[in-house]
């Protein structure tokens, strides 16, 4: 069944939005692993701020995709390293606002990187009519379609 694109974008965005973590899962060498993030988000794509020698900075140096969680909420995207969060203007004034313990704590810190994800897939689970469904949001095809898990 198509779904409405926007009215999908727009339910997912007020998901990211009003979360304060979210799981993120990197992977390299046949290691997986996952951690709670503070994530800003500009539009659909994700953005974070890591230090660049932490393991998840290495594992996303050597494999970009990564796959995000948040309640029934999943996500699937390409994370690219940019630079010093303090430069990146978006992502440093709603972080300010959303985050203001960790803007004190960590955005001065040597090393600071943001990494910003592009998301390829959305799948939200639902329960509807008495049937598990995954409501999906193909980006890059600009396709939004709801699937019936049964």
């Amino acid at each position: 069944m198509e779904l409405d694109y926007s009215i999908f974008v727009d339910e997912i965005m007020k998901i990211m939005e009003s979360t304060q973590t979210i799981i993120l899962a990197t992977c390299h060498d046949n290691k997986v692993t996952a951690r709670s993030m503070a994530i800003i988000n500009d539009g659909l794509d994700i953005l974070f701020q890591t230090s660049g020698k932490s393991e998840k900075a290495r594992q996303l140096t050597a494999n970009h995709n990564v796959a995000f969680a948040v309640g029934n909420l999943q996500i699937e995207a390409v994370a690219d390293i940019t630079e010093d969060p303090e430069k990146m203007r978006i992502f440093i004034e709603k972080y300010k606002v959303k985050y203001p313990q960790y803007y004190a704590a960590y955005s001065g810190m040597a090393n600071e990187v943001t990494v910003v994800c592009k998301p390829s897939r959305f799948a939200l689970y639902k329960y509807i009519d008495g049937k598990p469904c995954s409501d999906i949001l193909d980006v890059k095809k600009s396709l939004a379609y709801r699937e019936v898990l049964r």
